[in-house]
């Protein structure tokens, strides 16, 4: 379980005003494009250039997945190597899910000013020039003349290079030959080595494939699930969400649902590696709701935990499983995630969840956004339903925290104040600490009525228990 931490500092908010007609400038283009971040699912991995991934941030990990592949990562020629090199496909995919690489995506909105030495993303519809042979021939270092892909943005064109001595599998380099007939889907990310007079725009690949689409998301789940599918699944469950026309947010509040005060429970998962200190996430989620829920409807509970999902899969569960039945439900659950999306993250990262009851469906949104802006471990969310299995089995049963107005309410139980008292723990110091915080008016403690008379009436059944046993 999370513990309880304290805030340095204060929360500002500010908004900047600008002229309608004013365009970004050099420096605001700059600094959004270096914040943005480079994810990918992929079918298929078809090209990683070993020897240049350990420039980038997240590089080892994909190092790490070459060594456990049993990749010779010093020699070229992925097709010499047998099946280690279709292991690493397999390992490395799931890696890129979750990369955190800065990069600029290339449109019509950026062409005109990328420059060389910048990391770029692309996504298109591509022709392969010079489908590389087999063997692979040495290059010959004229861009025009070796192995590429090309495109156009516009007036501009796009040329990405690489060295076919890095295409991962024989299927890869089928696909190429695909290509050079007919263009086809390819998504990668690489470096601009040059922006030509003509307007040409170069570039050496890091990485690229072919995105994954829905239906092949849709049948690498029935083939990796153990459990039955749950209802309320659709295409869009399986839909590519970085892809580049699937790069939106959660569908916006309809004009119906503006006029409407029904209240949502929402789950939102967290990085457990990415909070800094004990009590960051319990600090990150308090602060952002105050942001967006207005003082005077604010009567919302809150609970952290860690996402501890060992126990379902050691029950022979899968990853898909789990995300599926996070995620489905008749009528469809509010949700940002996918189910290949949250499956990647059950499988490869240790998880943190807070769950947030009783706020506005569009005050859930804003949250959501907002945590996107500024908590760099938030992941996305769902709406809570502790109805659905799954939900009851991993989620936080009751919440621990009480947001009423500008004042809040620390739960308490009867249980856990007798083992507070008995440890002779100090019951003012949580209040201090979050008192500290300036985040609230008051602080105080709250009993979980319903939870003390469980407990109560536990405690009596394992008395008489005792008690009938004693007398026998």
């Amino acid at each position: 379980m999370i513990q309880t931490g304290s805030i340095h500092g204060d929360i500002n908010i500010t908004t900047a005003a600008s002229s309608a007609d004013a365009g970004p400038t050099d420096e605001d283009l700059a600094e959004g494009l270096r914040k943005s971040t480079w994810r990918a699912r992929f079918s298929c991995v078809d090209f990683v250039n070993l020897p240049r991934i350990p420039m980038l941030s997240d590089g080892a990990a994909v190092l790490g997945a070459a060594r456990r592949a049993g990749l010779d990562v010093a020699a070229p020629l992925f097709l010499r190597q047998g099946l280690a090199a279709g292991l690493f496909v397999r390992l490395v995919k799931p890696v890129f899910e979750t990369w955190g690489t800065e990069a600029t995506a290339l449109c019509e909105s950026t062409i005109e000013r990328v420059h060389p030495g910048m990391m770029v993303s692309f996504e298109a519809r591509v022709r392969c020039r010079n489908a590389p042979k087999s063997p692979p021939r040495e290059l010959t270092g004229v861009p025009e003349q070796d192995p590429h892909l090309f495109f156009r943005i516009g007036e501009r064109s796009v040329l990405i290079s690489f060295d076919p001595r890095w295409l991962t599998t024989s299927t890869a380099s089928g696909t190429l030959h695909d290509a050079a007939r007919h263009p086809l889907e390819y998504s990668g990310l690489g470096l601009v080595r040059s922006v030509s007079e003509d307007g040409q725009v170069r570039v050496s690949a890091l990485v690229f494939g072919q995105p994954q689409t829905p239906a092949q998301a849709q049948f690498k789940y029935a083939k990796e699930s153990t459990l039955r599918s749950p209802a309320g699944l659709t295409e869009a469950d399986f839909r590519n969400e970085f892809a580049a026309n699937n790069r939106e947010a959660p569908r916006p509040a309809s004009p119906q649902e503006r006029k409407t005060v029904n209240r949502l429970d929402v789950t939102l998962f967290f990085d457990e590696d990415k909070l800094l200190f004990p009590g960051h996430l319990q600090r990150e989620v308090m602060t952002q709701l105050v942001r967006v829920v207005p003082e005077y409807r604010r009567d919302v509970g809150v609970a952290v935990a860690s996402l501890v999902v060992y126990g379902v899969l050691g029950r022979g569960v899968r990853p898909a499983d789990i995300a599926a039945h996070i995620l489905a439900r008749e009528p469809g659950l509010w949700k940002t995630f996918t189910v290949p999306g949250l499956t990647t993250l059950v499988d490869s990262v240790n998880l943190a969840v807070a769950t947030v009851t009783g706020m506005g469906q569009e005050q859930v949104r804003d949250l959501h956004e907002v945590m996107q802006a500024e908590v760099p471990s938030y992941l996305g969310g769902v709406e809570l339903d502790r109805s659905l299995p799954m939900h009851r089995r991993l989620l936080p049963e009751q919440d621990q925290f009480h947001v009423v107005g500008a004042e809040l309410r620390l739960k308490y139980s009867a249980e856990s104040r007798y083992i507070a008292q008995t440890n002779g723990d100090d019951l003012d110091e949580p209040l201090d600490e979050w008192r500290e915080r300036g985040l609230f008016r008051s602080v105080v403690w709250e009993e979980d009525v319903a939870r003390s008379t469980a407990e109560e009436q536990a405690a009596a059944s394992l008395l008489r228990a005792w008690r009938n046993a004693q007398s026998e």
